[in-house]
């Protein structure tokens, strides 16, 4: 900071620009301090220092006698002036990215009109779920993490990261709904924040903006649909898959180590389904196990997980529980059963095996869980003679 004023000395030049490199975002007061025309905070981006560069060259008019006068009195001119430089620096780093780069100069400027550079620290919230629609960002620098909360509120789901150069923001503007997602800067994170009324204005006038906007969301669409095959609920009972019930065991086991607090699994078999199945046709062996499923879902908490893990097994994650805890459920289930079989009139009685598992420090994987809760129901079933 001490060589600006030495430097511009040299050479003569008092207004000669100045491009400080901060290790902070609050450049607007080292800029004040220290003389330098314009700040970058770290970490930045090659092409937004690139760009910043060559702004500030194509301002530089150099005297033919290499002295240019005294710096001149601030005016309402030369404030208007300065917007003007700031606009466009912003439309030139705009322009490095790809989404915005078959725009013209005039939508360029319309787009950064009301802009605005942001720099975001590690763990900042930059945006929160159910929050008003009213800007898009552009990552310049850094990475965010894209969450959104369970419907209970208990949790949280990933649903992806992004990096430079990508955009967020889009879905909630395009829609004009609130914030569907919560994003959270993971590194030190800069973003140019367009305001939504001139992006969708330039939008709609850009069939080229208009096309690179639908291939972004497109593939974002895609990379969803892939995620809700791979997670999505059993179609016959709703509850969660196979696969899902293992994602959430590794969250779920993480937190109980974490909290010291242990772990339950209760795992249930269906008995005489194939029985069912055989005597009054697969339709009543499937509202058997919506039966199930339904006292499951009513007989647990909403933090619980319930998931059908086979063709008639499930499996019942229980936080904060204890294995004296289980009587109470399974005594639970049993009596919805009983409730929910004469509700809807089936003809047989629905009743369920259970086996369980507990352990103050559950493993990473939840296979050594279920064998454990396996070799409880089949204890229990030799002990009754089955």
């Amino acid at each position: 900071m001490d060589l600006i004023a030495a430097f511009r000395a040299r050479m003569s030049r008092p207004n000669f620009p100045i491009l400080l490199l901060a290790d902070r975002p609050d450049g607007a007061a080292d800029r004040a301090q220290t003389g330098a025309t314009d700040y970058l905070a770290k970490p930045y981006s090659p092409p937004m220092l690139r760009a910043r560069v060559r702004a500030w060259l194509a301002r530089t008019v150099v005297a033919l006698d290499g002295q240019p006068s005294a710096e001149p009195p601030r005016t309402p001119a030369v404030a208007q002036e300065d917007r003007t430089t700031t606009q466009t620096l912003l439309a030139s780093i705009l322009a490095s990215v790809p989404l915005f780069r078959k725009c013209t100069p005039e939508q360029l400027n319309a787009l950064v009109q009301h802009a605005s550079e942001q720099v975001y620290p590690s763990g900042h919230v930059v945006t929160r779920q159910g929050e008003p629609s009213e800007n898009l960002w552009v990552l310049l620098s850094g990475r965010v993490r894209v969450v959104e909360a369970t419907a209970d509120g208990q949790a949280e789901m990933l649903l992806g990261e992004l990096g430079k150069a990508e955009i967020f923001g889009e879905l909630g503007i395009l829609r004009d709904q609130p914030r569907s997602a919560t994003v959270i800067a993971v590194d030190r994170t800069q973003c140019l924040v367009i305001r939504q009324r001139d992006f969708m204005a330039v939008l709609q006038e850009s069939p080229e903006l208009a096309n690179a906007l639908l291939r972004i969301v497109a593939g974002r669409l895609y990379d969803a649909d892939r995620k809700l095959a791979r997670y999505a609920p059993d179609p016959l009972t709703g509850l969660a898959s196979r696969r899902a019930f293992h994602e959430q065991y590794r969250r779920l086991a993480a937190g109980a180590r974490r909290r010291k607090n242990g772990l339950l699994l209760m795992t249930l078999d269906v008995v005489k389904l194939k029985s069912v199945n055989d005597g009054f046709g697969y339709a009543l062996g499937d509202e058997v196990l919506r039966t199930v499923a339904d006292a499951l879902a009513e007989s647990t908490r909403t933090t619980d997980v319930i998931a059908r893990y086979g063709g008639d097994e499930f499996a019942v994650l229980l936080l904060d529980a204890m294995p004296k805890d289980v009587e109470i459920v399974a005594a639970r289930v049993r009596d919805k059963l009983a409730a929910l079989g004469v509700q809807r009139r089936l003809p047989v009685s629905v009743e369920c095996s259970t086996g369980i598992a507990w352990t103050q420090s559950p493993p990473d994987t939840a296979e050594e869980f279920l064998r454990e809760a396996d070799r409880d129901m089949q204890e229990k079933k030799a002990a009754r003679g089955e």
